[in-house]
């Protein structure tokens, strides 16, 4: 386990090496679901009123998030997932993983004045399925409940805490990248081995049409139609 492990970590440093002169390019590129990848601290208030827009024209109940991984080079398929869900008239948004904080703390600014629509739901691939755990539990130290977490390939281990109903964890395994029960977590949780799955690896794991196909299925089985007066009165109060 331990050589899976180093090797893995060794992998990652060599990719991260390979790629940096990548990240000016990443960090300033578009998407469908933000204004830039990865926005710098002086875009984040424009940022989340890119965040916000999408929101107001979404015509079922819930807030997705999913986090893209390193560079956003090889986590595309989140982005494909949100674009599926907004068709869908879910309030779905892409985003690199280090970005999770300020759109956390928009959530809980939210929270105190009931203008949160639930359920929430967050995804993350590679990096990004470090950090999904890290934004439930921060979001659940806040008295706010995650319904839904999907990870696509954790690098590192993680557990979820009391707030978060169902966890899924599609991972390969490295000795070190699965999901468990906090102290106090009473949810579902599911560490799925997806190896024998064809071709599957860490950079298309997330590209995986059936699993994509199940997140996104379990997604609008817990949301509802919204009704638009209900939520045209909430946008008011923002």
């Amino acid at each position: 386990m331990f050589q899976i492990s180093a090797f893995k970590k060794i992998s990652l440093a060599a990719l991260i090496a390979s790629l940096i002169s990548l990240s000016g390019c990443a960090s300033s590129g578009t998407s469908s679901s933000n204004a830039g990848a990865t926005p710098r601290a002086s875009e984040k208030a424009e940022y989340l009123s890119v965040i916000n827009r999408i929101r107001s024209e979404a015509t079922r109940t819930g807030e997705v998030y999913l986090m893209r991984g390193l560079l956003n080079v090889f986590s595309r398929g989140m982005d494909v997932m949100a674009a599926e869900m907004r068709s869908k008239g879910l309030d779905a948004v892409s985003f690199n993983h280090s970005d999770w904080q300020p759109i956390a703390n928009d959530i809980v600014a939210r929270s105190k004045s009931g203008n949160i629509s639930y359920p929430i739901v967050i995804m993350g691939h590679s990096l990004g399925g470090n950090e999904a755990p890290n934004m439930a539990n921060y979001l659940g130290s806040q008295s706010i409940k995650v319904a839904f977490v999907v990870t696509f390939d954790p690098t590192e281990r993680r557990s979820v805490g009391k707030n978060v109903g169902t966890v899924i964890n599609y991972y390969l395994p490295n000795g070190e990248n699965t999901i468990s029960r906090g102290a106090d977590f009473i949810g579902k949780l599911s560490n799925v081995n997806v190896s024998s799955i064809p071709d599957i690896k860490h950079t298309n794991v997330e590209k995986n049409a059936k699993l994509q196909a199940r997140s996104i299925e379990t997604v609008m089985n817990i949301t509802k139609p919204l009704r638009k007066k209900r939520w045209k009165r909430s946008n008011r109060t923002s």
